[in-house]
């Protein structure tokens, strides 16, 4: 019975082994799921983790790519300020100085360019200019200094450069205030300083045709008429200055109505002031006229004529604004 009851108990010994290593078998099968489970809700913490750090990170670039846009509209407005004028850009003091020194430069460079041109042919404008005299006076032109060929031909065409430069300086000077105002008020400075060019030359070409040989006429002529052992004789140093101060005041009277209508557009000279004051503005031509022609009514009635006919068309234009700034100002009343 003993001995055949140890094989048995081998038999029992060798089915318990088997059975642990079944049993140890599955507990590491176990342990391996469970491994692997954890280690799948790891990952997919790791992936929610990683999610919620994409979107924190997709919020992150949203920012960056505000960021980026802003940076975006700087560059683009530094392409506008590269297309920009370059007098339309925001100026410090320094560039102001710089280019009201630029347009002071070119202002020079017109006059001198101007002057030379003048100065080369001076002597066939001199034989033109003295003419008015020559109607008048059976005498020559005399000189008062040795080098008085020299400073006349100096002179001469530095007056005619500055004379019929006047408009493009002023132009030159509008330009450095345009970048200043608006587009609608350059528009406007720009057909007045054009307005003002036409009037000064318009002035300068009325008193060459009519108002300067009369005046001549009324000095040489008229009023030597009592003068007994009296010639008519000038120096020509002081024909061409009294030639160039009679053209030159006649070209400034001749702005007076635009500034008139400038200064009605801005509210400040009304039709209600012309009505009251229109009276000692037409004295004022008058004595403006007597002071730049001879004294005599003839001469100053043929300045002062045209500067009253332009003042009454400016106060007309004047009366124009008004009226179109009345029905302005009814629509938007009307609108409100």
């Amino acid at each position: 019975m003993a001995k055949a009851q140890r094989p048995s108990g081998k038999k029992t010994s060798k089915a318990q082994a088997k059975s642990s290593k079944k049993t140890g078998k599955k507990k590491a099968a176990r342990k391996k799921s469970s491994v692997a489970t954890d280690s799948r809700k790891g990952s997919s913490t790791t992936r929610s983790r990683t999610g919620t750090g994409q979107s924190a990170s997709g919020k992150t670039r949203r920012a960056v790519a505000v960021q980026s846009t802003g940076n975006t509209a700087g560059v683009a407005d530094s392409d506008y300020l590269d297309e920009q004028d370059p007098r339309e850009r925001y100026m410090s003091l320094g560039d102001h100085l710089e280019e009201l020194r630029k347009r002071l430069l070119w202002i020079i460079g017109v006059v001198i360019f101007a002057s030379v041109g003048f100065g080369i042919f001076s002597y066939d404008l001199h034989s033109i200019l003295v003419q008015p005299f020559k109607a008048v006076s059976d005498y020559p032109l005399l000189l008062q200094a040795v080098a008085g060929p020299l400073d006349v031909v100096i002179r001469l065409s530095l007056l005619l450069g500055i004379l019929s430069t006047a408009p493009i300086i002023l132009w030159i000077l509008w330009g450095f205030v345009t970048p200043a105002v608006s587009r609608k008020v350059a528009w406007i400075g720009h057909m007045s300083v054009l307005t003002s060019g036409l009037l000064f030359w318009g002035g300068v070409v009325f008193t060459w045709f009519n108002l300067f040989p009369i005046s001549l006429e009324m000095f040489f002529k008229v009023m030597l008429m009592g003068l007994e052992n009296t010639i008519p004789q000038t120096t020509i140093e002081k024909y061409y200055s009294f030639l160039f101060m009679v053209h030159m005041g006649a070209g400034l009277i001749f702005q007076v109505p635009l500034l008139i209508v400038a200064l009605g557009a801005l509210g400040i000279l009304t039709v209600e002031w012309h009505k009251k004051y229109w009276r000692f503005f037409i004295t004022a031509v008058f004595i403006l006229s007597a002071i730049i022609t001879p004294p005599d009514p003839l001469t100053q009635s043929i300045l002062a004529g045209p500067i009253i006919a332009l003042y009454a068309i400016a106060v007309g234009i004047v009366w124009l604004l008004e009226r179109s700034r009345r029905k302005k100002d009814l629509i938007e009343r009307e609108l409100r």
